[in-house]
């Protein structure tokens, strides 16, 4: 016991914990070795960077589709209409905390617990946004039916860009810095504006990926949510984290 012990502190790794997991000499050495294949493996990756993209890459192409399986079945779940906005947030919690390097916690049992969890108000968030989407909508179709100026029209299609970035984005907002529903829409719309250059490859590469998938159909089950939201995810962490530089070189020129 005492090399076991001896060669995980050489590795890193403390020995309280085999201590207090398992007292079994065979099950110490099971768990040594695959600690020590998982080592190796680390190892073999830092000196091969292109191995190293590689794999992350292949990591995190089978959370998406894990992840995006997950938002389909239980989207259906709820009918849709009720499954969608809870589906959303809990893919977005889980993409999240990857995005954080958080990667050691069980997908199912924690989407569920999201599910659950944001159940009212993610249906409630859902029924705003269909609001706000028919007016959207119902707007630009009086103007194109009326025939009015293309300034209108210019302008009804702006508000619907608008809308579909605050749609793609106001669940990866929620699930990044969860607050009330009033300053979630004020929040959300505020990183669609203060931000065009962040926008634009927001919009971009969500409709790239919109695209990509009407002509592959077959990647609609693995990736259609999953993918969107990850690149959402990542244009938030992106704002926030500019916006959190600028608050700091206030309170330092102060």
């Amino acid at each position: 016991m005492v090399t076991y012990i001896l060669i995980l502190n050489i590795l890193g790794r403390s020995s309280d914990h085999i201590l207090i997991t398992n007292n079994k000499e065979k099950e110490n050495i099971l768990y040594l070795k695959i600690y020590v294949d998982e080592r190796k493996k680390k190892m073999y990756l830092d000196n091969q960077p292109i191995l190293q993209k590689l794999y992350s890459i292949a990591v995190w192409i089978s959370r998406l589709a894990i992840v995006n399986i997950l938002w389909i079945l239980f989207t259906i779940a709820g009918l849709v209409i009720f499954g969608i906005g809870p589906s959303t947030i809990a893919m977005s919690i889980i993409i999240n905390r990857w995005i954080n390097k958080d990667e050691s916690f069980p997908i199912f049992s924690v989407f569920i617990k999201a599910y659950k969890k944001h159940f009212m108000s993610a249906n409630f968030i859902s029924l705003i946004m269909i609001i706000i989407g028919y007016v959207v909508v119902f707007n630009f179709n009086f103007t194109r039916v009326h025939n009015l100026s293309y300034v209108y029209i210019s302008l009804a299609g702006a508000i619907g860009i608008i809308y579909f970035l605050m749609a793609i984005t106001i669940f990866p907002l929620y699930a990044n810095n969860a607050t009330n529903i009033s300053e979630l829409f004020k929040t959300n719309l505020l990183f669609i504006v203060s931000y065009p250059l962040n926008t634009l490859i927001l919009f971009l590469a969500t409709t790239g990926l919109i695209i990509i998938q009407l002509f592959m159909p077959g990647l609609i089950f693995f990736f259609s949510g999953s993918t969107i939201v990850f690149v959402a995810t990542l244009r938030v962490h992106r704002a926030i984290d500019k916006t959190s530089r600028i608050q700091q070189m206030e309170i330092i020129d102060q």
